[in-house]
């Protein structure tokens, strides 16, 4: 067997346990200086193979179906993006559909409040005209920015990326059924989870960790003093990410989270430029 079909095997088995779980095989093999290609035998002697054996056993039929799959991606894979490994518990397995040669572009995550209406519909536009044709807009499907986001992009002729916070074979919201399969055709659906698996509130959390780290830069558009963008952008600076926000008038609540970001030290934004500036450096 090799590190990849462990991998595989060993994330089937944990995914639904805690990230500490999750990844604890991981420092064994980076220590060990495996290849997904490597012998798994190499890590016979660690102690944690004996300790799960029951739960990886359990889903060795499915593994090896998998690990045969292009569109699995472990973190021991050559093409795992590696800006997502910068991130606290990078995932060790994507389940991807569409152009994964995406994940190794130039990207910009777009978050923002699902009650987003028409102030982060202009803006998105507005700035999408003036977006370069290689930038990729990541986001995460929701309703509200998420959707703005994604649908500007595929407007302009931009790539896209939407990171999933269920399996890719299911579709949240219902309504997002048309846009989920048009990203899949022309850009790109990334989901830590495999087929099957339905969304939960926390795997929301989790998956925010995904946006940040695929990300370049972040741009909140509008959001609330308490909300999962807010977590989005504080991953990002956190990981050393260009965090940018939308300025509103002080007494809009879904302007209360941009503004305290750029009190924080984002990026106000006003024009696609003051994102493209900070971006040109990356390749």
């Amino acid at each position: 067997m090799q590190i990849r079909k462990l991998l595989i095997m060993w994330h089937l088995a944990m995914f639904t346990k805690e990230w500490q779980t999750e990844n604890e095989i991981w420092p064994e093999i980076a220590l060990r200086q495996l290849t997904a290609t490597s012998d798994a035998r190499a890590l016979a002697d660690w102690p944690g193979l004996a300790a799960h054996r029951p739960a990886l056993e359990n889903q060795q039929r499915l593994a090896l179906r998998l690990a045969h799959d292009p569109s699995i991606i472990t973190r021991a894979d050559p093409d795992y993006p590696p800006r997502l490994g910068e991130i606290p518990q990078p995932p060790l397995v994507l389940f991807t559909a569409g152009n994964r040669d995406l994940l190794q572009t130039r990207t910009l995550a777009v978050v923002g409040s699902r009650d987003a209406g028409r102030y982060t519909k202009a803006a998105l536009d507005n700035f999408g005209k003036a977006f370069p044709p290689d930038l990729t807009i990541v986001s995460g499907l929701a309703s509200g920015a998420d959707t703005m986001a994604h649908e500007m992009a595929l407007a302009q002729g931009l790539p896209t990326i939407a990171v999933l916070a269920n399996g890719l074979d299911r579709v949240y919201p219902a309504h997002n059924r048309q846009l989920q399969a048009g990203i899949a055709a022309g850009g790109l659906l990334v989901s830590e989870y495999p087929p099957g698996t339905w969304p939960m509130p926390y795997r929301f959390v989790a998956r925010n960790r995904i946006i940040a780290g695929l990300a370049h830069g972040v741009l909140v558009t509008e959001a609330r003093l308490k909300s999962g963008s807010l977590i989005t952008a504080n991953m990002g600076l956190e990981t050393g990410r260009e965090v940018f926000a939308l300025p509103r008038d002080f007494d809009q609540p879904l302007g209360a989270g941009t503004n305290a970001l750029i009190q924080a030290g984002a990026k106000p934004v006003m024009s696609a430029r003051d994102i493209t500036d900070e971006l040109q450096y990356f390749d």
